[in-house]
């Protein structure tokens, strides 16, 4: 036979690559949608989107275990939400005038005037910055701060 072997061989390879392109994830033409509706197919899944990564969360605010009660402070031992712009009273045998306390930019700033008159600053103090300031053996410390607001502890 002439061209036998040859016309066997394109046969067989036209037979191969309509396999191939079946296999390869084509519909066959009696299952394909008409055009404009949507398709489906039960042979291969929808493709899935990566798991969404989660938005990371902020640490919540802690809760101040005196509230907002600043006359607990008065034996410098308390735990405070405080605001910009107030002041905390201790007993004077802490030999402490009124702190005068100032909330922004993330960090609070204690005004301090001591029984002798020396005025002290114990400025931008944040929850990080590796412990409390201390004057007269009475201990500053900020646990939190969100906008005006901070949670403070006061030891001695």
């Amino acid at each position: 036979m002439p061209g036998g072997p040859t016309r066997r061989m394109a046969l067989v390879s036209a037979v191969t690559v309509a396999g191939l392109l079946t296999g390869c994830g084509s519909v066959p033409e009696e299952t394909a949608a008409p055009a404009g509706a949507p398709t489906t197919s039960s042979t291969s899944p929808a493709p899935s989107s990566p798991p969404a990564t989660p938005s990371p969360t902020a640490t919540p605010f802690p809760k101040a275990k005196n509230g907002t009660k600043l006359r607990a402070c008065r034996d410098a031992k308390c735990e405070v939400l405080v605001s910009d712009g107030r002041t905390i009273t201790l007993d004077a045998r802490w030999g402490l005038a009124p702190v005068a306390v100032s909330v922004e930019d993330d960090s609070v700033t204690f005004h301090v005037v001591t029984a002798s008159g020396m005025q002290a600053t114990m400025s931008e103090q944040t929850p990080d910055q590796g412990g409390p300031s201390t004057i007269n053996d009475v201990s500053f410390e900020v646990l939190a701060v969100k906008g005006k607001k901070a949670v403070i502890k006061i030891t001695h």
